[in-house]
Formats: C-alpha cells, sequence, structure tokens
C-alpha cells in the first residue's frame, strides 16, 4: 500500500511542476506603465528574450525547483540569472532575485509567447549595395523575405525560413538568381535593434550550401541591418 502512494504523490508532484512550467511561458514585465519596466519572454521550447536589450541577452530558460532559471549572454560573457518563485498565480509572478529582492512581473498577455506574430523589417545601405530583411516570427519560428542588391552582382531575391535560438537566428534561404533556385544556409545575431549577418566556412550538403561548423561561425566582419519601419 505504501509504495503505491509514494507513486501517487510523485506523480501528483509532476504534474504540478509541469503545470507551473507551463504557466511560466508567456511575455513577462516589472510594470506596464513605468518606463524603466523590464521583462522577458518564455517560450515553451525552452527559448528566452530579454525585454528590453540592454547587455543583456537570454537564451534558454528553465525551472528549477521553485527557481526560474535564465541563461544567455551579458557584456558578450556567459550569464545566468537566477530567480527563486515565491508565488506564481493567474497572471501574476513574484520572485527572489539574488540579491534578494522582491520582483513583480505581469504577463502582458494570456497568449503563450509561441503564439504571437511579430512582424520586423532590418535593412543595410553602404554606396550601391542594400540589403532587405522582413520577418515574421511566431516564436521559435520565423519566415521572411530577403533580398541582396550588391553593387555589380546578381541580384538575389528568396525566402527564409528558419528558428530564433535565443539571440541568434538560424535560417534557410531559398532564392532565385541567375535564373535558376538554390538553397544557402544563413544566421544573424541580434544586437539591440541590429541583426548581424555572419559568415563562416560552407560546404555542400544535398544541393544545399550549409555552415561546417557553426562554431566557427563570426560576425565581426557581418553586414549590419538595422531596424527599419515596414512599409504597407
Amino acid at each position: 500500500m505504501k509504495p503505491f502512494i509514494y507513486v501517487l504523490l510523485l506523480v501528483s508532484f509532476i504534474a504540478c511542476k509541469n503545470k507551473d512550467a507551463d504557466s511560466l511561458v508567456g511575455k513577462w514585465m516589472t510594470s506596464g506603465q513605468n518606463p524603466e519596466a523590464w521583462g522577458f519572454v518564455l517560450d515553451k521550447e525552452g527559448i528566452a528574450t530579454a525585454l528590453p536589450v540592454k547587455g543583456v541577452q537570454y537564451k534558454t530558460w528553465e525551472q528549477v525547483g521553485s527557481n526560474l532559471v535564465l541563461h544567455g549572454t551579458k557584456s558578450e560573457e556567459p550569464y545566468t540569472n537566477s530567480f527563486k518563485i515565491l508565488s506564481l498565480k493567474d497572471n501574476t509572478l513574484v520572485v527572489e532575485d539574488e540579491d534578494g529582492r522582491e520582483l513583480t512581473f505581469t504577463k502582458t498577455s494570456a497568449m503563450n509567447a509561441s503564439d504571437q506574430d511579430e512582424e520586423a523589417c532590418y535593412a543595410y545601405t553602404m554606396n550601391q549595395d542594400t540589403v532587405f530583411l522582413h520577418l515574421t516570427a511566431t516564436r521559435p519560428r520565423v519566415t521572411g523575405d530577403l533580398t541582396y542588391q550588391l553593387h555589380e552582382k546578381d541580384a538575389n531575391r528568396g525566402s527564409i525560413q528558419g528558428k530564433m535560438k535565443g539571440d541568434t537566428l538560424l535560417a534557410e534561404y531559398t532564392f532565385n538568381s541567375e535564373g535558376r533556385s538554390s538553397v544557402r544556409e544563413v544566421v544573424f545575431i541580434k544586437k539591440g535593434d541590429t541583426l548581424v549577418e555572419g559568415f563562416g566556412p560552407v560546404h555542400d550538403k544535398e544541393g544545399k550550401v550549409v555552415f561546417q561548423n557553426h562554431k566557427d561561425i563570426t560576425f565581426t566582419n557581418g553586414l549590419s541591418l538595422k531596424k527599419v519601419n515596414c512599409v504597407k
């Protein structure tokens, strides 16, 4: 009889923990009326985003016991931020940070972060070179249109499909150039209101041009696309 009760309690504990994790999914802000408000978006696939971005880039999140743990970078260095969950009820999250301060976050929408469509446009213009990227994100999935018009080169126009992993966009770019269709892997890193394109060694894989190793991708000399208004 005792083993049965133990198993029942264990199942109940796991169910409650999963329910809490589901309740954490969404967009959380300290105060919607405060100009200094800050927060984060927690995706049900474990992806996190900092709001607004001020040197901190969250990439993933997890619930460890009664703690909400956010992983990412701060000033481009590895960074982990842990909050002790004091209360999670309806659309209010009360936590204690690592300095012992009590913080209250409010879920700004009842929708899951992954159910919210976000539209954004980015452009690069220098001399006679132009790059334009139009994104529609349903976290963590991303689709959009990407056009390269580089001086003395054939224009590339096509679409992208991929995912946001923290502050990094990884996608396949299907485009037309010189009358034929091609596919290559593209990667951009988000830095504030800028997307910087990454470059690295590539090879052909099943008819697609992909990076040999994502660890070798560099953003040092990549094109910087600034956020612009999307023209309707």
